[in-house]
């Protein structure tokens, strides 16, 4: 049938945090990382956009994507975090308030160096320290360097 997409399996992945046992995140060499910025948003778009292009995800049209994600109720600015290298988004991962990590996404040029690795422990850190008992997440199956990396 034109216009269905070839269903594609969906796993739910489940973190539990012991706080004495997470190990700090590593941040590549040149990586500042800081909350998320009004003013990021078209960028982090963009970069949301290049990440799932061939898959592994999807992203609304800016003018959708935007007023859906910071309207929505476990959006917190302060759990949104951009990665940068300097001075351009790198790297970025978006979080709801439930311990739900929503969107994880690494330009190619910073693949495989320990980026998406870092991103992720500093959100473990952080739910962590909120006092979250496990941080969960969705990946496609065939998205090979997600489920290598969770």
């Amino acid at each position: 049938m034109a216009g269905v997409e070839p269903h594609v399996e969906v796993w739910r992945v489940r973190i539990e945090l012991e706080a004495a046992g997470l190990a700090e995140p590593r941040w590549p060499v040149g990586i500042s990382v800081r909350a998320f910025r009004l003013n990021d948003a078209e960028s982090l778009h963009g970069l949301l956009e290049h990440g799932y292009r061939d898959g592994g995800g999807s992203v609304a049209a800016f003018e959708t994507w935007l007023p859906q994600m910071t309207g929505d109720e476990e959006f917190d600015p302060g759990l949104w975090f951009i990665a940068e290298s300097n001075g351009a988004l790198v790297g970025a991962v978006l979080c709801w308030t439930s311990g739900f990590v929503k969107d994880l996404v690494v330009r190619e040029a910073w693949r495989r160096r320990g980026l998406g690795e870092a991103l992720l422990r500093h959100v473990l850190m952080v739910f962590a320290e909120r006092g979250a008992a496990a941080v969960e997440l969705k990946v496609e199956a065939t998205n090979r360097g997600a489920v290598a990396l969770y």
